[in-house]
């Protein structure tokens, strides 16, 4: 067995400052550890799932944006953020469908970190437990390892709000310019980022009505409320006294949050013309190229991302319609109210709160129990306690009245999940504390108790987690989290045939067939009118992904054929194409002339329907 020596192991010094470090900051270092275990699990076989629908579609515009320099916000795949990250790693990485995911894995992965933030207003066992949510919660872990921008939008406002918290706590002014930094990121992530403003207004509403009529140590709400006028009017003196030093701050908040919002959303390489097809020109950088155009770009950007009625910007549709404004969006504004008519608002509010149940009883049990202790039992409750309890009522209340898809309650969980969380630390600390205290007293009947029920949490945690996250659960239809548009089957052996033949073979790679117009059709209408350059651009866009956005990352050639005809005299030809997609409910599809050279692969592009057979050429099948 060979022998350690001195200089490979740690030395005394080290191991004491190491010690001296956790005896120190235990809270701090119990936190980071908690954190680097969720990194790991969130980065474990990432880019094993094949990408949901709305993973591809981002990400094909991710691509597009990388080998073409062209950008513009899009609601339809949501905030700029995620897709300027991936962007930047596809330099580094190249396209994969682990890259697409890893700003969702590192941002999720760090929101542990941000319990710390909160550590003035909660007891040290509760921080710990907090991070231990908000790291290892099925939900949360399932779409930390999912490129969509709902995490995102939660770590950023659940941090920005903590920042404030500090701000308040320290009166350091740099708490302010890094919750403005996060608060712009939100808003940059996803536009329901205005959602957290406003459960943020409500729960602060109802706090103010419980203090105004129950008031600690007033006489009454007048009292209360003259009380803090007075303090507030004390405050404004000091801000008189050092005017130079607050205004200073101020507009370095304000050009700090201007520039870091015209930065994500401004237009690259013409803009919106610049994801059609054919593109036009212009650049940001160009823009940047000549400083008196700068107020010129940052007006166009916020008009552009906030213009109302704007059929490509959400932001302009929530303006509209949360002020009545005339122009809105009259066709969002008509599918929006049929989707709400035929999915009644019960039932989505019923299938979130099923949801929640599956993926986060935990949070959802001792949620309760940490509201009921702190409202009822505490000898003096916490306002932050009773806030995010209140923030994430509303957030149940108001996701499902959203304009949304239907199962869109699968990831708007998160918003519950995340604020929720403080209230299930809470709860969940009583036990902890209670662990602790038996431990201190060397009473090990209640230390018995209270390690059963911690171990007994803990393994329906990570059970339900594991389950959730991992796969072949991960796309499961009978899971909970997994909506209708992730792929049944694994495509894994297909697409990465479809990477091979786009790397050895010259010519058309892949031929997409679709002969029947029943159904929900691959092709598009008419190829001939200007479209967004979804390519292949004679494919409509919603239907064959996540195809497109494999075909896009392995740069294999594609094109389109709607004749039987014309497909019987390509495949039989002296050079036919190694792969075609088609339909299963297509009719037209010559399937016996095709199983004489190729053979045929299904899979279902979605939880259930929606299956497509890709035809491999002998020559090109894996041997």
């Amino acid at each position: 067995m060979p022998e350690v020596s001195a200089a490979d192991s740690p030395s005394p010094d080290g191991l004491a400052r190491i010690r001296a470090t956790v005896a120190a900051h235990p809270v701090v270092v119990a936190v980071l550890a908690i954190t680097a275990i969720g990194l790991l699990a969130r980065f474990a076989i990432l880019g094993s799932r094949i990408a949901h629908w709305d993973e591809a579609r981002v990400a094909y515009w991710v691509d597009y944006t990388f080998e073409t320099g062209r950008f513009a916000y899009n609601s339809h795949t949501h905030g700029p953020v995620i897709q300027h990250l991936s962007r930047y790693l596809f330099g580094i990485l190249g396209p994969s469908d682990t890259t697409i995911r890893i700003p969702a894995a590192i941002i999720g992965g760090l929101l542990p970190v941000s319990a710390l933030l909160y550590r003035e207003h909660l007891r040290d066992v509760e921080v710990v437990i907090l991070s231990g949510l908000l790291s290892a919660n099925a939900v949360l872990l399932y779409y930390s390892r999912f490129m969509r921008s709902d995490l995102l939008v939660a770590t950023f406002m659940f941090t920005a709000f903590g920042l404030f918290v500090r701000f308040h706590d320290t009166r350091r002014i740099r708490y302010l310019y890094a919750a403005t930094v996060c608060i712009v990121l939100g808003f940059g992530s996803k536009e329901n980022a205005l959602l957290y403003v406003l459960t943020w207004l409500g729960a602060g509403a109802i706090l103010l009505d419980v203090a105004l009529y129950r008031p600690r140590n007033y006489r009454g709400g007048l009292d209360l409320v003259a009380t803090k006028f007075a303090q507030l009017r004390s405050r404004l003196g000091a801000v008189r006294q050092q005017p130079k030093f607050y205004a200073t701050h101020a507009l370095g908040i304000a050009v700090v949050a201007i520039a870091l919002f015209t930065f994500l959303f401004a237009p690259r390489g013409g803009g919106l013309d610049g994801v059609y097809h054919p593109p036009a020109g212009l650049s940001l950088w160009a823009v940047l190229g000549s400083p008196l155009q700068i107020p010129d770009l940052v007006i166009d950007t916020f008009s552009y991302v906030f213009y109302p009625g704007g059929e490509y910007f959400a932001f302009g549709d929530m303006h509209a319609v949360l002020l009545d404004l005339p122009g809105g969006p009259a066709v969002d504004a008509t599918a929006s109210a049929s989707y709400l008519e035929t999915v009644p608002y019960r039932q989505r509010l019923f299938a979130m709160g099923g949801g929640l149940l599956a993926k986060a009883p935990v949070v959802i049990a001792f949620g309760l129990v940490g509201v009921f202790y702190e409202r009822y039992l505490a000898e003096r409750s916490r306002t932050l306690v009773l806030f995010m309890f209140f923030a994430a009522l509303f957030s149940l209340i108001g996701y499902p009245l959203t304009l949304s898809i239907d199962t869109g309650w699968k990831w708007n969980i998160t918003h519950v999940v995340v604020p929720l969380a403080i209230p299930a630390a809470v709860g969940l600390g009583i036990v902890g504390r209670w662990a602790i205290t038996a431990y201190r007293r060397h009473d090990w009947i209640d230390l018995g108790l209270s390690t059963v029920v911690l171990v007994l949490v803990t393994l329906m945690i990570t059970i339900t987690a594991v389950s959730g996250a991992y796969p072949p659960t991960d796309r499961s239809p009978d899971n909970p989290l997994v909506q209708y548009s992730q792929p049944a089957d694994d495509l894994r052996p297909t697409t990465d045939r479809i990477q091979q033949v786009a790397a050895t073979h010259a010519g058309t790679d892949v031929v997409i067939y679709d002969g029947s117009r029943a159904g929900e059709p691959y092709l598009r209408e008419d190829p001939d009118d200007a479209s967004k350059d979804f390519r292949p651009t004679c494919t409509d866009w919603r239907e064959p992904l996540p195809i497109n956005w494999y075909l896009a990352a392995y740069d294999a050639e594609a094109e389109c054929e709607d004749s039987s005809e014309d497909l019987l005299d390509r495949i039989e030809s002296d050079d036919p194409p190694p792969i075609v997609m088609t339909r299963d409910q297509d009719t037209t599809v010559p399937e016996e002339a095709l199983e004489r050279d190729y053979q045929p692969y299904s899979y279902r592009l979605r939880t259930h329907g929606s299956e497509a057979t890709f035809y491999v050429h002998e020559d090109f099948r894996e041997e």
